[in-house]
């Protein structure tokens, strides 16, 4: 460890002979280049692809991970930190504890350094060296994850597999693409995208910045033991039927807004069950680590006054030139768990119905990869059109275009959010078109809640 620490500081170009280091970092087709260069380099450890750990007299595996600065100056892991790959055929068979998992995660030599866009490698900054063990509090929910890992392998569903359906650990599909990663899987004649153990990136962003700059974040109290989900079920089944005043005086949390004329009013209150300051997941620790988002879902007695529920405007140039495993898009729906807290108003008043964890299905993310690329086939062919009819008495504006509507896949569209007239943003062929938001149909979030729509 004394050794591995003089790499903090220095360059990639410094760590070893030039010709050496020049020789990984040119290895195009080499992902792990910058890895393989401090292993062989540094270390003088054979790059290879050995089960046995790097390190094998101290069982110590060594990783190397990027991290990127943020405008804002903050730091976040540029990718996931790949464990293992997943072995469908075998991997089954072990339990948390005894897994092949765990053999090449439990000890970690770390090295995080500083990847800068139109930077040379040869000068990207070692930052930090760690020793890293799954923190002991991480251990009930990274078992939980790994658990539904293994049981949609037992269940002949590995080819439904999603980085959303877990917490803190990922399986997160790993290999060169072009079709050549599909593996066979046991229970199952349906071929499997080849998929590999990984901690999320917001999990190592978290980590890292615990180590780094001794970030700390709000933490929720977990028990020994006890996994996230449990613990969130746990806070809230005391108030389940409640009406929000009964809540306020349980929690003896009195806001001087309240539901009628407050859009916070809820989330805050559900702040108060879990008693965290404000109302953004994002500055608690462990909600930070999984990629938790939070929303608060309000049912009225009349159900055509339930809405949709919207995303962030959709970003063309973005559409057309990343793709969706890449996207904004991918990040909120296959990276993204969801904690749906559920109101219904009823004659007693406003009660809370329930609080569940989501993830979007695998069949539902094929559908909005089929949108995804739809709208990507139009900005390449330049076939969306846009049609402006300018009303002659009042010289109104009604702007019409052929994007996808509501019924192109099922549960998504895309469409203006709110009534403002001057909401536009451009093509990448600099034709102004009206600002467009996706999704998720009402009736997709009553499906999800098990609501009858009648």
């Amino acid at each position: 460890m004394k050794y591995a620490k003089n790499l903090e500081g220095k360059k990639i170009s410094d760590i070893g002979d030039k010709d050496a280091v020049d020789y990984w970092l040119s290895k195009r087709s080499n992902k792990g280049g910058i890895g393989n260069a401090i292993q062989v380099c540094y270390f003088g450890i054979p790059a290879n692809s050995i089960k046995e750990a790097d390190f094998n007299y101290h069982n110590l595996e060594l990783k190397v991970t990027p991290i990127k600065q943020n405008k804002n100056k903050s730091y976040s892991s540029k990718e996931r930190l790949v464990l293992s790959i997943i072995n469908y055929e075998t991997d089954w068979h072990f339990t948390f504890e005894l897994s092949p998992l765990m053999m090449k995660s439990s000890r970690i030599l770390l090295i995080f350094y500083l990847h800068e866009d139109n930077i040379n490698p040869q000068d990207y900054k070692i930052l930090k060296v760690v020793k890293f063990s799954i923190p002991y509090e991480d251990i009930p929910t990274i078992k939980e994850d790994y658990n539904i890992i293994i049981g949609k392998i037992k269940a002949g569903q590995a080819h439904k597999i999603s980085e959303s359906d877990t917490t803190y650990l990922a399986a997160s599909t790993k290999g060169a693409g072009k079709e050549k990663d599909w593996r066979k899987q046991p229970f199952s004649n349906e071929l499997a995208k080849q998929r590999a153990f990984s901690f999320k990136a917001k999990y190592m962003t978290s980590y890292f910045n615990s180590v780094f700059n001794k970030q700390v974040f709000e933490k929720l109290h977990l028990e020994p033991k006890e996994s996230l989900s449990s613990f969130v079920h746990k806070k809230f089944k005391p108030f389940i039927g409640l009406t929000t005043e009964e809540i306020e005086q349980k929690l003896n949390f009195y806001p001087t807004k309240t539901i009628a004329n407050d859009k916070g009013y809820l989330p805050r209150l559900v702040g108060g069950i879990l008693n965290i300051k404000g109302t953004q997941l994002d500055n608690i620790e462990q909600f930070q680590k999984g990629n938790i988002k939070f929303k608060t879902i309000r049912l009225r007695k009349e159900k055509s006054k339930n809405q949709d529920m919207s995303f962030p405007n959709l970003n063309f140039d973005e559409i057309l030139n990343v793709s969706f495993e890449e996207s904004t898009w991918y990040e909120w729906f296959a990276e993204t768990k969801y904690l749906f807290v559920v109101f219904e108003d009823t004659s007693k008043g406003t009660i809370l119905k329930n609080q569940i964890f989501w993830n979007m299905p695998y069949e539902d993310l094929q559908n909005l990869e089929k949108l995804y690329n739809h709208i990507k086939h139009m900005l390449i062919n330049n076939e969306i059109k846009i049609n402006v009819v300018v009303n002659e008495k009042s010289g109104k504006e009604t702007w019409f275009d052929n994007l996808p509507k509501k019924n192109f896949v099922p549960n998504f569209q895309i469409r203006p959010k709110g009534t403002k007239q001057h909401s536009f943003t451009k093509l990448p062929d600099g034709r102004l078109i009206k600002k467009k938001c996706l999704f998720l149909n009402k009736e997709y979030i009553h499906s999800i809640l098990d609501i009858n729509q009648n």
